[in-house]
């Protein structure tokens, strides 16, 4: 039995409808991870610190960065080692973290300390970071070189001394003294505070 032109044209009219619901849940479904944004992390999951993903300076050695996509707390990153400053890879490892609200807005952040070795090279050097709530990059610490004053060294972190008070972020750490050395390591206990003002990381007293 042949079908009617008005039974043709309703089920197309079906056809399109079924098409056009298709689409909009499509984009429906899209929606929430565009929101999300890269280098978010999505609402009431808790960051993993030691999965993760870093942009990276070595405390300064690669002015430009690098990314460095820690695993169980570690990465391997490639360099080419014929360009300055002629390593072969970096090392870069999660030492230790400290939470609670830096920036003010209530909700906890997070300071993470992170070590990178070049190689091949003798010594390795540390980076502070902070982040919000959301995974968002607050800023980098002012390096411990702005620390170091007369001594050969600049200070290194406790990692077990990272802790965030009041709003500061405290940091317990090492500096070297007269009779200290590179093989010694440094003696000198130090506590050094740090306030976010907005923009960056300024030193205070209090």
């Amino acid at each position: 039995m042949s079908m009617s032109p008005s039974g043709t044209g309703a089920s197309m009219f079906r056809g399109r409808i079924v098409v056009v619901l298709g689409a909009c849940l499509l984009l429906l479904g899209c929606a929430p991870a565009e929101r999300t944004g890269a280098g978010r992390t999505p609402a009431g999951k808790a960051p993993d610190w030691l999965n993760r993903t870093y942009t990276v300076t070595c405390d300064g050695i690669v002015p430009d960065g690098f990314r460095a996509t820690v695993v169980d707390g570690g990465a391997r990153v490639g360099a080419d080692s014929s360009r300055p400053p002629h390593y072969e890879h970096y090392d870069v490892r999660v030492t230790g973290t400290a939470g609670g609200d830096v920036d003010g807005d209530g909700a906890p952040d997070a300071v993470v300390l992170l070590e990178c070795a070049p190689a091949p090279s003798n010594f390795s050097v540390q980076e502070a970071q902070v982040f919000s709530s959301t995974g968002r990059r607050l800023g980098v610490l002012p390096s411990a070189r702005t620390l170091e004053g007369d001594a050969p060294l600049p200070p290194v972190y406790d990692p077990a001394g990272l802790s965030v008070e009041h709003g500061d972020i405290v940091a317990a750490m090492r500096a070297y003294g007269p009779g200290d050395s590179h093989a010694t390591g440094p003696s000198v206990p130090l506590t050094v505070r740090w306030r976010f003002d907005g923009h960056g990381f300024v030193r205070t007293s209090s």
